[in-house]
């Protein structure tokens, strides 16, 4: 059998910073540029080697094994420092305990609930606009997910403290924790000024608001249907043992995160990309209008609404809110024909699965007809991974799904949304991928009155 060829070395690296600079500069050319160097491309992460997958089979491999390739590396060594040993962070060990504990509270019993609450939501953040002005859509959808995870998850109103000290501190966390994956220590600890200043009073302030809602919800002994009163009921099936209160902070902390930012970015670059193809956002306009003539979309709604379907997977294939995350070897091991010690990191970018011409012919083009039925390749369809694959797969992929298909269901069948200005859209890669600011003017269209929104004032019940 002939020898594999070496793993080449990505361009681009420089002494001490290794690939820090095209990783944080220009990291999506930076990584759509490595699968011409192979399956298998090597790169300079902080101290240490990191190997890319280029390979949707590669990939698939180390997803499928978690506990060989383990959630380890830069970036979830760095996450856990910032956010705790939650769901998200954890190692296997500790995942394969606390998932069983989380589980029921995603199930298919409370998605209804969930639903209702997300329709009202979406429902109280569109009486709030005028028809012809101009609103930052990036940021309104960070607002709208944040009401809906605070208020689904945690059984808080959309008043608490929590929401507007989140949205204060949650950027700057989230861009302080990007940069730290990337520089070394040592040398992020030479550069001064903003950035190592603003990192430490996020943390800080996130882990004090957490502890304040896991008070209240003790206050309300059964009284609470949320997610964080279910986790502090929750009982390991084996010992019987509760979770430790530091496990419930980590897990709080983490799904307030998760369960904003991703679906957030996904829905402002949803709306951008209907916003930029008219034509497509004239074709959801009139399926929405088919089935639910200007009403709100309920749960029951969603299994019709396919074309809405289309074009939020594809929304979510160009710009995958997880674009990039980590993994590291529990042992030695071989794959794609090369041997690892233990310790090795992998970069797993689903940003270059997602945008290989191979699977997806003109990947730039904004085309959800890729996704009718039998139009690509399962090679093409199982690379495509919003929210993961295999064992660490988002335990809230169907909580996310749903709540942005209502949002866009909901919005698009009250209002059209155009770009100000035809400058294009650059993302912005860090924790998350992100639009940055998306001014879009807001056009009323001509529908019967909707019902009043019912969401429930909280605050009697604090």
């Amino acid at each position: 059998m002939p020898e594999l060829p070496a793993i080449r070395r990505a361009p681009r690296r420089l002494p001490l910073a290794g690939h820090a600079v095209p990783l944080l500069v220009q990291p999506l050319e930076f990584l759509k540029s490595l699968p011409a160097l192979g399956d298998m491309v090597r790169v300079r992460m902080g101290p240490d080697d990191a190997y890319v997958p280029c390979d949707p089979a590669l990939f698939r491999q180390i997803l499928k094994d978690t506990r060989l390739y383990d959630k380890g590396g830069l970036f979830y060594d760095r996450g856990r420092e910032a956010v705790g040993n939650g769901l998200v962070t954890s190692r296997w060990a500790d995942h394969r305990r606390q998932r069983p504990l989380m589980q029921p509270s995603f199930d298919h019993r409370h998605i209804g609930h969930y639903a209702e609450l997300m329709a009202d939501e979406t429902e109280a953040l569109m009486r709030s606009w005028r028809s012809g002005e101009v609103v930052d859509v990036d940021k309104a959808m960070a607002r709208l997910t944040l009401r809906i995870t605070t208020r689904s998850l945690f059984s808080v109103p959309a008043d608490h403290t929590l929401v507007a000290q989140v949205e204060k501190w949650l950027p700057i966390l989230m861009d302080g924790f990007f940069r730290r994956m990337f520089v070394p220590a040592r040398v992020l600890s030479l550069v001064p000024g903003k950035m190592n200043r603003q990192y430490p009073p996020p943390i800080a302030e996130m882990r004090k608001l957490t502890e304040e809602i896991i008070d209240e919800v003790r206050r309300k002994k059964d009284e609470d249907p949320g997610l964080l009163a279910g986790l502090m009921n929750a009982r390991d099936e084996t010992t019987g043992a509760p979770l430790g209160t530091q496990e419930i902070f980590d897990q709080v902390l983490i799904l307030l995160i998760a369960g904003s930012e991703t679906t957030a970015t996904a829905l402002a670059f949803t709306f951008h990309l209907l916003g930029a193809h008219p034509e497509i956002g004239a074709r959801l306009r009139e399926e929405v209008d088919g089935a639910l003539g200007g009403r709100t979309p309920r749960f029951e709604d969603l299994s019709g609404l396919t074309f809405t379907r289309q074009v939020l997977m594809e929304s979510l294939r160009l710009y995958p809110p997880a674009w990039m995350f980590t993994r590291s070897t529990t042992t030695a091991c071989e794959l794609g024909g090369h041997a690892f010690p233990e310790g090795t990191t992998f970069l797993l970018s689903p940003y270059i699965l997602q945008h290989d011409p191979e699977l997806f012919p003109r990947p730039e083009r904004f085309d959800p007809d890729r996704w009718r039925p039998g139009a690509m390749s399962d090679v093409a369809r199982r690379s495509v991974l919003p929210f993961g694959a295999g064992g660490r797969k988002c335990i809230g992929d169907q909580f996310a799904l749903n709540e942005a298909m209502l949002a866009v269901a909901a919005i698009a069948g009250r209002w059209n949304l155009t770009p100000v200005g035809d400058r294009p859209i650059r993302p912005i890669a860090r924790a998350t991928l992100k639009t940055g600011p998306l001014p879009m003017r807001l056009q009323e269209r001509p529908h019967e009155p909707v019902r009043n929104a019912t969401t429930t004032d909280l605050r009697d019940q604090r």
